[in-house]
């Protein structure tokens, strides 16, 4: 599902950019157990490219695959990335255009909860990271979905949303178990993880 024109204007902007590359590309070094330097990493959802620099600017992997179902997104975000070792194109999470077991790392900043049908987003996740790859999410919640202020400004799908424990067990089913403890920031409004495969 594609964004709105409010949570277009709210995701990016210099702040929302400001915040990827110091406190979530944080969260994600401390998840990951440090930077993931020499690593081929697909990012779900690029938007404008912010959260591929930060995967390269900050986490230090060595090339990125960046997809988002939004034409003019990925526009924006090769304007941004040229030059650099990120390879861009429109997709959908739920049919990803990757082979299977080839991508070290999938980072999610807060795309599968657009999703209608996540759980199949998560399986193609599963179904690309090779044995011992690793998913680091930032996801939102169910309660904040169904918020007055998120169902009045944004546009999500109401029905068939998770909890970050529903999202971790079914992380889980596909064979992506959490590293570490699921962290809750921003008084509740996300959530922030890592699985690895088995």
């Amino acid at each position: 599902m594609k964004l709105n024109t409010v949570e277009r204007a709210i995701m990016n902007n210099p702040v929302r950019a400001a915040h990827q590359h110091r406190r979530e590309a944080a969260w994600f070094r401390r998840m990951a157990g440090g930077d993931l330097s020499g690593q081929h990493v697909l990012e779900v959802g690029c938007g404008r490219g912010v959260g591929a620099e930060v995967i390269l600017d900050r986490l230090g992997a060595a090339r990125v695959t960046a997809f988002d179902l939004d034409e003019s997104m990925v526009e924006l975000a090769r304007r941004r990335l040229h030059g650099r070792p990120v390879s861009l194109s429109v997709g959908d999470v739920c049919t990803i255009e990757q082979q299977s077991a080839t991508v070290d790392t999938v980072v999610d900043f807060g795309i599968i909860h657009h999703v209608p049908a996540w759980q199949e987003s998560i399986a193609e996740v599963a179904r690309v990271l090779r044995p011992g790859g690793l998913l680091l999410f930032e996801e939102v919640p169910r309660r904040m979905i169904h918020s007055w202020a998120f169902k009045t400004f944004t546009v999500h799908p109401l029905e068939n949303r998770f909890e970050a424990e529903e999202f971790a067990a079914e992380l889980a089913r596909h064979g992506l178990h959490g590293t570490a403890r699921i962290e809750h920031h921003l008084a509740g409004m996300l959530f922030v993880g890592a699985a690895r495969k088995n």
